[in-house]
């Protein structure tokens, strides 16, 4: 899976999550919480779960900073890295 799908899996379960589709061209330097995306601490956590179980990946154990969740793009390149290192 390029990083470009997994960008856009990941655009698709903030959609579900925040209830409203991302606007088409939203960068991907676009923040994940509060004025970016919108999600708060709860969305965030929501996230997380729905990202390990797309893509098998924690997140949250394995950043133990979280910077990958700094911005779309961050967290997408972080999942594309862990995909690529476990095949």
């Amino acid at each position: 899976m390029t990083r470009e799908q997994v960008e856009g899996e990941i655009r698709q379960i903030l959609g579900d999550l925040t209830g409203r589709q991302l606007r088409p061209g939203l960068p991907a330097e676009t923040p994940l919480l509060r004025a970016g995306v919108g999600l708060d601490s709860l969305g965030a956590t929501l996230m997380l779960t729905r990202v390990r179980e797309r893509f098998g990946v924690d997140v949250a154990d394995e950043d133990l900073n979280l910077d990958s969740l700094a911005s779309i793009g961050t967290l997408a390149t972080f999942v594309s890295q862990r995909l690529e290192r476990a095949t």
